[in-house]
């Protein structure tokens, strides 16, 4: 840790240090609950959740990473000295053992010593599996040496998960500037649409808006086709140059502070065949549906329930790719989709609604007619749960939108 470098930190951080505080103690207290003596944390967002560390590579073999123990305050924190400057400038930080150059297999060592010196090496330690980095072999390796070292390791991936799926007031505001934002880029990018220019050119419309307002780069890449692509999932943008008629796709997500919502809007260049502006028309009261029949305390599923009975009752099935959603919050890259939906998961857990918990919602639709225009269109909207209501955090309307 270099202090002299932490003492020039002139820039606005995310959150205070008491939001911080109270995150790591509620992992203290999950912990504790769930007879789990201490968790080595290396699952990128979750890492950033508690600490605002923010690093753009998490390789297969890195362990970085952040140590909670349920019977003592504050965090150990692990990283090589090649961060030190991430680490010294990022103030949350605030006890640092630092990884040697070397193999995973010396991080191994270097852990497993400071969980022996910490008193907790004998006790039921929790490690997460699941995740892009680091690789799941070199947890289980890990886990190995800290079985050998007489520790009961168990399975921690979903404990920092469960608690960020519920924001506090303080992220529910991070993430309306993230929607705010996510919107002005959208219009940036409707305004560049014209024949000639380049889907590329319109992703790099809408970096520039995101950035320039303070945001970042979210987890995944702009989802963006036109034309015989406007029907596209998960393809970014190509070289192809917008035409006159076309239908234009573009989904991302606003990101600030990390923090992800999602929107995702379809445009035509001209005005479009009729069918497509009657399809949009029908799909956009799916939200204004669900807004009415969900309250605080239903089951997610409820969402579903009333999404799907309205695009079945509007005949939209036929066309249907995907109606449904889920949680979005704090994202690292490669990724911004979170575990929980609104279809209880492998664990067959229906959640409640809670204020504080984000997860968006989507009507996506595959045209294999030849209609004129496109492949498809959809649009994206993020849902926010409040003490009173369910609420779109997006401000732009859902129908098919005439450029």
């Amino acid at each position: 840790m270099q202090e002299y470098l932490r003492e020039q930190v002139d820039w606005p951080q995310a959150f205070p240090p008491e939001e911080y505080k109270t995150r790591v103690d509620n992992v203290r207290s999950s912990l504790a609950d769930k007879g789990i003596d201490a968790i080595y944390v290396t699952i990128p967002e979750d890492i950033t959740y508690l600490t605002a560390y923010d690093m753009i590579w998490y390789h297969l073999r890195n362990l970085t990473g952040v140590l909670v123990m349920a019977d003592r305050e504050g965090t150990v924190f692990f990283d090589g000295k090649g961060h030190t400057t991430i680490v010294s400038t990022t103030p949350e930080i605030r006890e640092i053992v630092w990884f040697e150059r070397g193999g995973f297999g010396d991080n191994i060592e270097t852990i497993a010593n400071t969980l022996k010196d910490r008193g907790v090496a004998g006790g039921t330690v929790a490690l997460q599996a699941w995740s892009y980095s680091p690789h799941a072999t070199v947890v289980e390796a890990l886990g190995d040496r800290l079985k050998e070292g007489g520790a009961n390791v168990v399975d921690g991936s979903m404990i920092v998960e469960d608690l960020r799926f519920v924001k506090s007031p303080l992220e529910v505001e991070v993430m309306r500037k993230a929607s705010e934002i996510g919107d002005a880029a959208m219009e940036a990018a409707r305004d560049a649409i014209r024949p000639g220019v380049t889907e590329t050119e319109l992703e790099a419309v809408i970096m520039h808006s995101m950035m320039s307002q303070g945001g970042g780069y979210p987890g995944i890449r702009t989802m963006l086709g036109s034309g015989p692509r406007a029907g596209t999932h998960h393809s970014p943008p190509s070289q192809r140059q917008v035409r006159q008629g076309d239908l234009v796709f573009v989904d991302f997500c606003g990101c600030y502070h990390r923090y992800h919502v999602n929107v995702n809007r379809t445009f035509s260049l001209g005005e479009p065949d009729p069918r497509w502006v009657d399809l949009m028309d029908k799909s956009a009261g799916c939200v204004d549906a669900i807004l009415d029949a969900v309250k605080p305390g239903d089951p997610l599923s409820k969402v579903q329930k009333v999404g799907d009975e309205y695009i079945d009752d509007a005949g939209l099935r036929k066309w249907v790719w995907f109606v449904g959603g889920y949680a979005t919050g704090i994202a690292i890259p490669p990724d911004w989709v979170g575990v929980h939906r609104f279809v209880p998961g492998a664990d067959g857990v229906d959640r409640v609604f809670e204020t504080g918990m984000v997860l968006n919602f989507e009507n996506q639709f595959d045209v294999w007619e030849d209609w004129p225009g496109g492949s498809g269109a959809a649009y994206i909207d993020t849902f926010l749960m409040t003490d009173e209501r369910l609420e779109v955090m997006s401000k732009l309307p859902r129908n098919l939108v005439v450029v």
